[in-house]
């Protein structure tokens, strides 16, 4: 019977190793993955001989209310702000299906916030924010209740107060990484309104190649949120817990 159980236990430290490796290999690799795909994306241009502008206008036109403005930012930068597309050199100035992607994804964005869906999602954002700065502090406050209790200077209470601020900065962390999945959902909802745009206008191979990209702009959230919860084993880099 104690075979059987040790057999069980070394069945879950199995599957718990193999977990732990596909969380970093993803945590370390998944940027580089999406730089692959994009490379890959960009050797194709659009059958439909569209510009990201003329792209742009016909959403506009067909889809949004509100007409956006372009501008332009750096490389693996491009991001949707209230009536604005930023896009990259990289993507403003090309008509290959990378850049149709891109753009599509971002008017995606833009669909939700016309559907009030992204404006909440920046709410909670700016709040959690506001609790990340809390982290730390609450790691160093316990820090010192434990140290005192320990060095004799305070009683008992020290301890459990330590106890407590830990506690706080735990939920913080558990909170951070909450925050992050909630993201990973926001851009796979604008990756899904992304794929019927462009439904409109490519063919069926080149919506694979497009949803090939996107999945793997969207593996780089996942990235974010291994290394937020793996960066303390040092086996990843650190990333930001709330962006």
């Amino acid at each position: 019977m104690a075979d059987y159980w040790i057999y069980i236990l070394i069945g879950i430290a199995v599957v718990i190793f193999l977990i732990l490796c596909f969380c970093l290999a993803v945590a370390n690799f998944s940027f580089d993955n999406f730089k692959e795909k994009s490379e890959e994306a960009r050797r194709y241009a659009n059958s439909a001989e569209m510009s990201t502008v003329e792209f742009v206008k016909e959403i506009n036109a067909n889809h949004l209310k509100r007409p956006l403005q372009i501008e332009q930012c750096g490389e693996y930068e491009d991001h949707f702000s209230a009536g604005v597309i930023a896009l990259s050199a990289q993507t403003m100035y090309s008509n290959s299906l990378a850049s149709l992607a891109t753009i599509a994804h971002e008017l995606g964005h833009a669909i939700q916030y016309e559907n009030g869906k992204l404006s909440k999602h920046w709410q909670s954002r700016k709040k959690n924010r506001i609790l990340g700065k809390f982290f730390l502090p609450f790691i160093v406050i316990g820090a010192i209740f434990a140290i005192l209790f320990a060095v004799g200077v305070l009683e008992i209470y020290s301890l459990y107060i330590g106890i407590a601020f830990f506690g706080l900065a735990f939920l913080i962390f558990l909170i951070a990484i909450y925050a992050k999945y909630r993201e990973i959902k926001v851009e796979k909802d604008a990756s899904i309104n992304a794929i019927n745009l462009l439904k409109e206008y490519l063919t069926a191979p080149e919506i694979k190649i497009c949803q090939d990209y996107l999945n793997s702009a969207r593996l780089t959230y996942w990235g974010s949120l291994f290394r937020t919860m793996l960066g303390w084993t040092r086996l990843t880099k650190k990333d930001t817990m709330f962006d």
